[in-house]
């Protein structure tokens, strides 16, 4: 007992020379009394019923062998790539753009104005030149619009020679009114048409067949102050 109390003397006259002693001392039971109660390392037992992807399997069942009184399960591989694509890729859809809903009178005026532009009659006494055509037009013409497509020009000029020698005429038949691709959407005051039409021209000299031409005008019609609506503007065909 008096060796005992020595030995313990002796380490505790140890301990208090040192202050990193002392942090030893009190570091050391907690240390030993995490080791205790960690897990071994075999770990912890599954629960009882439960298999990877098979919830609800008997324990001691393994994947892929038979389960009593049962038949054998497959092995289904891990997946491995993209799955499969089965739809349309996710993401916000952009709504087809309704069609043009054009003014009824800016449609009829537009489609007055390319089949008398485009109508012409080449027999002797008929029409003077290619531009009569033209000044017929007026009536579905802005003033300016009007000022420019009257004015003297050699448009037409190598056409009306071919009809002028074939004394034909030439008759025209509108086939759609529409708006055109990317133009922008009709408005009270202003609409952007384009005008596919055919134009059949039919000699009346024996020996000259007749003959059948399609063609498309890209206009432009407002509605003025008077609530006329009107052609403006000729727009070029890209």
């Amino acid at each position: 007992m008096v060796t005992l109390t020595k030995l313990i003397g002796r380490i505790v006259g140890w301990l208090a020379r040192s202050r990193r002693r002392q942090i030893a001392a009190l570091v050391l039971p907690v240390l030993a009394a995490v080791a205790l109660l960690a897990p071994r390392s075999g770990g912890s037992p599954a629960p009882a019923g439960v298999l990877a992807g098979r919830p609800g399997a008997p324990a001691g069942a393994e994947a892929g062998s038979p389960a009593t009184g049962g038949t054998p399960s497959a092995t289904v591989p891990p997946a491995s790539g993209l799955p499969g694509t089965t739809g349309p890729a996710p993401g916000p859809s952009v709504p087809a753009r309704p069609a043009a809903v054009l003014p009824a009178e800016a449609v009829r005026v537009a489609s007055a104005y390319v089949n008398t532009a485009n109508t012409h009659d080449a027999r002797p006494g008929r029409d003077r030149g290619f531009l009569d055509s033209y000044l017929r037009a007026r009536q579905y013409l802005t003033p300016k619009l009007f000022a420019l497509v009257s004015a003297p020009s050699r448009r037409g000029d190598y056409q009306w020679t071919q009809w002028l020698r074939a004394q034909a005429t030439v008759a025209v038949d509108v086939q759609r009114v529409a708006g055109p691709d990317g133009a922008p959407l009709p408005t009270a005051t202003t609409a952007y048409l384009r005008v596919q039409f055919r134009q059949v021209v039919t000699p009346h000299v024996t020996g000259v067949p007749a003959s059948t031409v399609t063609g498309a005008v890209s206009l432009v019609a407002t509605r003025g102050s008077d609530h006329r609506w009107l052609v403006s503007q000729l727009l070029a065909d890209t």
